[in-house]
């Protein structure tokens, strides 16, 4: 089973140094405004390539658990 679901990923450096991914997911209260919500964030990692690398690797991984 299929479920349509929109997700967002961005990394911040929160601490100099310490780049964290965050997971974002599509909230819909309008038809015509796009708003996204936060649902999961990192541990820090050591550079932003880390960071978005491995907040990839969470965004496929729930993209396996929906397939199912």
């Amino acid at each position: 089973m299929s479920t349509n679901f929109s997700l967002a990923l961005a990394v911040k450096e929160l601490e100099a140094g310490e780049f964290h991914w965050i997971l974002l997911e599509e909230e819909s209260s309008s038809d015509d405004l796009l708003s996204y919500v936060p649902q999961q964030f990192s541990e820090p990692h050591r550079d932003a390539a880390a960071a978005w690398s491995a907040g990839y690797l969470a965004i496929r991984a729930r993209m396996r658990k929906t397939r199912k």
